[in-house]
């Protein structure tokens, strides 16, 4: 014969069964999401920061390359040109400079306001833009003196000139020297 247990222990077992919670308190719930937004914040502040970054070494390097892009066009025209026929002084900031090629066409560069233009006997074709400054010093023969009349150059100093955004004392400065072919 069986013994039966008496009830009680199974209806208090199950009594406590139902009261016992399942779950997160508030208490936790809050702990738990005021560390997941800390988280959050820092991952996106860092994100941004580093965006900036790139966005600011972005806009410098086209900047730069605007500038070479500018030096590269002039120099290698310089030497395929047969003579200068006019020079800015040396002094001039905003200088320009027209050159007779083989082909018996002129072209002509000039710096206006931030842009450099070039053209064949009118320079109104955009080459580049952002940059701060286009000197050109011609020199005679011997390489060492200055000279702004025009026949008498054969060798053209280029310096280009830009500065860096959002910064207030970043100015870059692109020079060379280029001999004329025909010399």
């Amino acid at each position: 014969m069986r013994r039966s247990l008496p009830a009680w222990p199974f209806i208090k077992m199950a009594h406590n069964t139902r009261t016992n919670r399942h779950g997160f308190s508030l208490l936790e719930l809050l702990v738990a999401v005021t560390l997941l937004v800390s988280a959050v914040t820092a991952v996106s502040v860092l994100l941004r920061v580093n965006y900036d970054t790139w966005l600011d070494y972005q806009s410098d390097n086209l900047r730069n390359e605007a500038a070479v892009g500018v030096l590269r066009h002039i120099v290698r025209q310089v030497r395929q040109c047969e003579e200068v026929t006019a020079i800015s002084s040396s002094g001039d900031n905003s200088g320009s400079l027209s050159l007779l090629m083989p082909d018996g066409s002129t072209v002509v560069w000039d710096h206006a306001g931030t842009n450099v233009y070039y053209g064949t006997t009118t320079a109104n074709q955009l080459l580049g833009n952002n940059i701060t400054g286009l000197r050109f010093v011609g020199y005679q023969v011997d390489g060492t003196t200055a000279t702004t009349v025009a026949q008498d150059v054969h060798c053209v100093r280029v310096t280009v000139s830009y500065s860096l955004p959002d910064r207030a004392t970043a100015s870059r400065t692109l020079t060379t020297n280029a001999w004329l072919r025909a010399f």
